[in-house]
């Protein structure tokens, strides 16, 4: 992600591993974990908020990120323009169609492709194939793990904007990837060379530690960098109106459309 020393940067769907470099959080599932893989982190200032209606002013950071958020929307317009709407700038990861296939997940809404630098989604209506396999074997097996790690490029559709987002949404009906076109396998396949190693080496790394060791020390040195440029007060709007909010003890008001959002142990619950 080419996110620069003194960007203001926003993650949404942060959930329990959010990026060391964002400095605010958005979550949509504060209490629920079951879409993700343990408790939601809240060591910095965080928002309740779906992704679709969020409560920030337009462009009050240089850099969103949003990973594996996409797939799940009702509306991928509806959140693409948001991105756009509060950024200047951005990142957007899901599973790729094989990752899809291979893996399927039941509360995923659409399939990601990308081609040609453009987004493509798609209705997901594929039941997942092979149930649990894939899974554990990820969750078990060093072998596949490190094959997936090593050619995450193939699981994994990873996308950086600037200013603008070229997606489309094609029917379902039409297919997208052709997995017997040599041109298609060959792009799937492409490995750029001169960062392969590195990345790699990177990637297993950080898959070797324990997922609670890296929160906290996601946590600590965003704690000793005490980067954050603009406080919510700042930056906060109502979601459905995008109108002035003013906050009170237990409660956030918004004056132009009359709607009112509870602060829950510290956090803005935007949600409704």
């Amino acid at each position: 992600m080419n996110i620069r020393a003194n960007d203001f940067v926003l993650e949404i769907g942060s959930g329990h591993n959010p990026k060391a470099r964002s400095d605010v959080l958005c979550d949509k599932f504060i209490d629920d974990d079951e879409q993700r893989g343990g408790k939601i982190v809240t060591d910095r200032p965080i928002v309740e908020a779906d992704g679709q209606f969020l409560p920030f002013a337009d462009q009050a950071f240089d850099y969103v990120i949003c990973a594996h958020v996409l797939e799940h929307v009702e509306d991928p317009k509806q959140l693409i323009a948001e991105l756009m709407r509060v950024a200047r700038r951005g990142y957007i990861e899901t599973p790729s169609e094989i990752g899809e296939r291979i893996y399927g997940w039941h509360y995923h809404r659409w399939i990601v492709n990308l081609i040609d630098g453009r987004l493509t989604l798609q209705k997901n209506n594929q039941k997942p194939q092979f149930g649990q396999l894939f899974h554990t074997l990820a969750a078990n097996d060093k072998h596949w793990k490190r094959f997936h790690i090593t050619h995450h490029n193939i699981f994994l559709v990873q996308y950086e904007w600037e200013g603008k987002i070229e997606y489309e949404i094609r029917p379902e009906t039409e297919p997208t990837l052709d997995l017997e076109c040599p041109v298609t396998l060959q792009t799937l396949i492409a490995i750029d060379d001169s960062n392969q190693d590195n990345s790699q080496w990177l990637l297993l790394v950080k898959n070797a530690i324990p997922r609670g060791i890296v929160s906290r020390a996601k946590s600590l040195w965003v704690k000793g960098k005490n980067r954050q440029k603009k406080t919510l007060q700042e930056i906060l709007v109502c979601p459905k109106c995008k109108g002035e909010i003013t906050w009170e003890e237990q409660r956030l008001h918004c004056k132009a459309c009359e709607q009112h959002y509870p602060i829950t142990n510290g956090i803005p619950r935007f949600t409704f």
